[in-house]
């Protein structure tokens, strides 16, 4: 399955090389799509094509493995025919006997009553005593007669007895009829054993039958004395309940009780709302008194105190009268207050005695009233709780003794119907299916052996297709690689610069026998053109160019990655790129190779610089010498036209190999020399491509990638472990190297989710080409 392990997206170089990469907004635009994708059935559909032969394999294994077993199995069944036959082990009985001599009601009542052994059969005890080794041990002394080998055990394994059973409202109903079957492989054997069989258990059920009906009537009569005595008790104790609680009609009682608590409740209420009156006036009347106002108080009672009150009246006209004419010390308005003070007192004694006590008296019978109603419901509230108990015992009495008497009935009844059909020796069980083999329509035994055969190898086929396409997920799943540029672009969240599409057509050159460096000295050697000179042609130099003998396909899968870096870095031009990869066998080389031979094709001065120190391959690919190369132009002083050499039949390719392989090259990339020379490869031509060791456990690359203008990462599809491509996109974000993006390499399948329109490119051809600088640099 594809692991979608989020990268953070590479940010461009701050130092000025690709301040404003177009390549940022497409990872951008890809992180927020990639977003709200969805797994869909091309993933599936992707494991299936990879791993269909795993598949098959493991299906075809498994079905051979798993049809043998079954025809095996199947070849050892033994053949084997069952026969049956069924008894009716419930025939009329009481309840059916009552049933026409009394009405439906009484019937279904007595059918209520748990007789073991009369009315109600316990099937199961009754199927366990059929098979009992006592039952069954007469008719195995019999058959053994024939056959002499047979045990119980082995009878019993093969005779079977169950009760039919139908379904009625969704629930399952037992029937009053037992089957019993017997397997075996021998036809007349089946028939010897249930004959012998229904005979035993028809003699059975006939010796039973009047064994249980004298238990049946055993116990009624052994019952029926206890429920008279039950039922003459119970009738005692109602009457004795009644005589102590006086009761006639518990219900009149009760409802005569509850009336009159009623009518006390509603006389309270009406004494407690006139005395709430009388306090209320009461407290009325003390505010007027404390207020040194008995007048008011006095007016309350009509005309019994008009006089009193007309003398009070008549003073205050009268000392209006003399402060008019008089200082309030004068005698004639001293008399005055004097007599009117007198009358005031006397007022308020008359209120105090007459008016104040004729209330007080009212309240307190209000009060003495109030609780005696209070008392007299408090006495009907216990009565009326005694009643409800005495009521409750009662009406349990009452129940019970309806049920023991209709109990008692229902004895008596039973008893009667026991006695009749005792007399009438009703029929036992009856045998209404008698032993037989059930035959097909031709007339032949049926077999119970059913061979699923071929159903068993259809599922088996199945279950192995199943399991065959759970171990092709299972090998997916731990065979971690990248399968197509899609998985690879989920899983780097970058853009997908390129796919090459797998050939064999991809060779090494051999190197020729007599090769002299490119040098811009030597006249023996092909020298580098000088400004205003022709350009030398690839017919001029003889033999077949980079790109002269790969496939169609492949070669548009160059063009279309130069077309995308060129798109890519729209704004500012890459005069610098990397090529990378995680682990050594990811065609990093070979990439570079062709990347450098397309934009020479198009017109671009380009330089292949393998940066391989430890490995290198470009030479060799190339059919180039190795003598001197770029360890040799660091750690000498060479010159660049001694070092650099013109790529065989490519007109714009100059290659500078590795050299000679140094004991550290470490300390030759990151030196000061080197980042020189880098300058000045910029300088001299128009893009300079650097093929680098793996990046997985050696730092080459990352001293390469902080100095270049862009880096491009090549995978290898199907070959390439997630987790080395992880770590090394980590580690080239911690070393600032600017990621353009992804080269998908070795697609067998290019032309399906990738493949994009060819690139019609033309061939530009500069007509001067500028001489690489002859100056050596320290």
């Amino acid at each position: 399955m594809d692991s979608r392990q989020d990268y953070q997206p590479f940010t461009p170089k701050s130092n000025g090389k690709l301040p404003d990469f177009s390549a940022q907004k497409y990872r951008d635009h890809f992180v927020e799509d990639t977003e709200e994708e969805k797994l869909d059935l091309s993933w599936l559909l992707g494991v299936l094509r990879r791993r269909i032969l795993v598949m098959a394999a493991a299906t075809i294994a498994l079905s051979a493995l798993a049809g043998t077993a079954i025809v095996i199995t199947s070849k050892q069944i033994t053949i084997e025919y069952e026969g049956s036959f069924s008894l009716l082990v419930e025939p009329a009985t009481a309840e059916g006997l009552l049933s026409k001599q009394l009405d439906n009601t009484v019937a279904a009542d007595l059918a209520k009553i748990n007789i073991e052994g009369i009315s109600l059969v316990d099937y199961e005890t009754q199927i366990r005593i059929l098979r009992s080794p006592k039952m069954m041990q007469p008719v195995l002394q019999e058959l053994r007669a024939t056959n002499p080998k047979l045990t119980y055990s082995e009878l019993m394994s093969k005779l079977s007895i169950n009760r039919i059973s139908y379904t009625k409202d969704g629930k399952q109903q037992g029937t009053k009829i037992l089957e019993v079957h017997y397997k075996d492989s021998d036809k007349e054997k089946i028939y010897r054993v249930l004959d012998k069989v229904s005979k035993a258990y028809l003699e059975y059920s006939l010796q039973q039958r009047l064994t249980g009906i004298n238990q049946g009537i055993k116990f009624i009569d052994m019952e029926m004395p206890k429920l008279r005595e039950r039922v003459e008790v119970l009738q005692l104790q109602v009457q004795k309940l009644r005589q102590q609680s006086n009761l006639f009609d518990p219900q009149l009682e009760g409802k005569s009780l509850s009336e009159q608590v009623q009518s006390i409740r509603g006389q309270q209420v009406g004494i407690q709302v006139q005395l709430k009156g009388m306090r209320n006036l009461y407290q009325n009347y003390e505010k007027l008194l404390r207020e040194n106002n008995p007048q008011g108080l006095l007016m309350t009672q009509g005309q019994a105190y008009a006089g009193l009150l007309g003398q009070i009246q008549k003073i205050d006209s009268d000392l209006s009268m003399k402060l008019a004419q008089y200082r309030e010390d004068s005698l004639p308005v001293l008399a005055l207050r004097k007599s009117r003070e007198e009358l005031i007192l006397t007022a308020t004694q008359q209120a105090k005695e007459v008016v104040m006590g004729n209330l007080e008296t009212q309240i307190k019978e209000l009060e003495a009233r109030d609780r005696e109603m209070t008392d007299l419901q408090k006495d009907l509230n216990q009565k009326i709780r005694t009643f409800s108990v005495t009521t409750r015992q009662y009406d349990n009495l009452q129940r019970e003794l309806q049920v023991v008497t209709k109990s008692f009935s229902d004895f008596l009844a039973k008893r009667e119907a026991l006695r009749i059909d005792a007399a009438q020796q009703q029929i036992p069980w009856v045998l209404i299916n008698p032993p037989e083999i059930p035959l097909d329509k031709f007339g032949r035994p049926i077999t119970a052996t059913v061979k699923q055969t071929k159903k068993q190898l259809a599922l088996a086929v199945i279950l192995s297709g199943l399991l065959g396409i759970a171990i092709g997920l299972l090998v997916e799943v731990l065979n971690t690689v990248f399968h197509t540029p899609e998985s690879l672009r989920m899983a780097t969240r970058l853009p997908i610069l390129g796919v090459i599409p797998f050939t064999k057509k991809v060779k090494r050159r051999r190197a020729p026998r007599q090769r002299q460096l490119t040098s811009a000295r030597s006249k023996s050697k092909v020298e580098v053109v000088e400004p205003g000179e022709a350009k030398p042609t690839a017919a001029m130099l003889g033999g077949p160019s980079i790109l002269s003998d790969l496939d169609y396909q492949f070669l548009e899968a160059f063009r279309s990655l130069y077309t995308n870096i060129h798109l890519l870095s729209a704004g500012k031009a890459i005069r610098s790129l990397l090529v990378c990869s995680a682990v050594a066998g990811d065609g990093k080389s070979t990439v570079a190779l062709h990347l450098a031979a397309t934009a020479a094709a198009v017109g671009q001065r380009v330089l292949l610089v393998d940066a391989d120190l430890r490995c290198p391959q470009l030479h060799a690919k190339l059919g180039l010498p190795n003598v001197r190369g770029l360890g040799d132009a660091i750690s000498t002083d060479i010159s660049l036209n001694d070092a650099i050499q013109r790529a065989p039949n490519q007109d714009n390719l100059f290659v500078l190999t590795a050299g000679q392989i140094p004991p550290d090259p470490i300390k030759l990339l990151s030196s000061k020399k080197m980042q020189y020379l880098m300058e000045q490869f910029q300088a001299f031509f128009d893009l300079v491509i650097y093929d680098t060791p793996p990046l997985a456990g050696l730092a080459d690359t990352h001293l390469l990638a902080a100095h270049t203008d862009a880096t491009i990462m090549v995978v290898q599809i199907g070959k390439t472990d997630r987790s080395q491509v992880r770590k090394v996109l980590e580690e080239l974000k911690i070393s600032g190297a600017s990621v353009l993006g992804i080269v998908a390499n070795g697609c067998k399948n290019s032309g399906q989710s990738y493949r994009q329109r060819p690139v019609v490119l033309e061939t530009l051809y500069d007509p001067k080409l500028s001489a690489l600088g002859t100056k050596n640099h320290n």
